[in-house]
């Protein structure tokens, strides 16, 4: 009998320690893998969705073309940024350009003070360090061509502009621009707004 108790006593004890066990096994572990339902799917990052390009200009930009393509990195005079910018206005062009979409082109599209009829009015910004920055007496625009913004051709006189100012902006001595085909004079050349100083 009293073997009997102890042999109750041992099962008693392994089954209370088995569900101990099993009960700290059920418990979620910081080490432990984790069930196969649990384990996230791998995300995978969503495929962007090129915006195709277009074929043919909207209503309102029927009305103000041409659209100009410029060539990387193209600048333009003022903070506006260049007229009529195809890319700014509706992204990368695409091989076959719509109606009214051109590539840029400076002898096309460049303003020239002596024949505007047929041109549009781009100014392209000159080269860094060619033009030195807008002064008092020196507030006009330089023109430039887009072929070579390396170099001021000429430069359109602004109101209180003086020769001497401009020299300075441009580094270069006003008596080597000419006005209307005739050489300048400091002290004797009266400037206007709206001429045109022609440089070496």
């Amino acid at each position: 009998m009293e073997r009997a108790a102890k042999i109750t006593l041992a099962v008693s004890a392994v089954a209370v320690a088995g569900v101990c066990v099993l009960a700290i096994w059920g418990f979620p572990r910081s080490d432990a893998p984790p069930l196969i339902d649990q384990v996230a799917a791998p995300t995978s990052a969503p495929t962007p969705t090129a915006t195709p390009p277009i074929t043919e200009l909207p209503a309102w930009a029927q009305e103000s073309r041409p659209w100009i393509i410029y060539p990387e990195g193209f600048r333009c005079q003022g903070t506006e940024g260049c007229p009529n910018s195809f890319r700014s206005a509706f992204g990368e062009p695409g091989d076959v350009l719509p109606d009214g979409v051109e590539y840029y082109d400076p002898a096309k599209h460049d303003y020239d003070p002596t024949d505007r009829t047929n041109r549009f009015i781009v100014m392209p910004a000159p080269a860094d360090g060619v033009d030195l920055g807008r002064r008092t007496g020196a507030e006009g625009n330089p023109i430039v061509s887009g072929a070579d913004t390396s170099r001021v051709s000429a430069y359109m006189v602004w109101s209180g502009d003086s020769l001497g100012a401009i020299g300075e902006r441009f580094a270069v001595d006003p008596a080597q621009l000419t006005k209307n085909g005739e050489p300048v004079i400091p002290g004797e050349t009266r400037i206007d707004p709206g001429d045109l100083l022609v440089f070496p």
